[in-house]
């Protein structure tokens, strides 16, 4: 999902990952380009957020975890978040968010 609509993330636009309970949005809006959005199941609990990464740096991470479940944590929109593997393989990737705009 982060890939298809990182095709749309142009010109330095980040990704916009959106969490409420139980549901993780990912989207991405380029002017002139157009907009993507998608939705998905998660185990999420706690304050809705929103929180932007850079496209190129969010798949890098995403696509090195090599079992099928992925952990990401995040403490607030403007600290670093992780990305783990579910399998307990001690796969661990920092990625850093970009401040977005409203």
């Amino acid at each position: 999902m982060a890939r298809r609509i990182s095709l749309l993330a142009q010109k330095n636009a980040p990704l916009r990952l959106g969490f409420s309970d139980g549901e993780l949005s990912v989207s991405a809006q380029t002017p002139d380009v157009g907009e993507a959005h998608e939705t998905m199941p998660v185990a999420f609990s706690g304050e809705p957020f929103e929180i932007g990464f850079n496209p190129e740096f969010l798949r890098d991470g995403l696509e090195s975890v090599e079992s099928g479940e992925v952990l990401i944590r995040l403490t607030s929109p403007l600290r670093p978040g992780l990305i783990e593997s579910g399998d307990g393989s001690g796969f661990v990737y920092l990625v850093m968010p970009i401040r977005l705009g409203t």
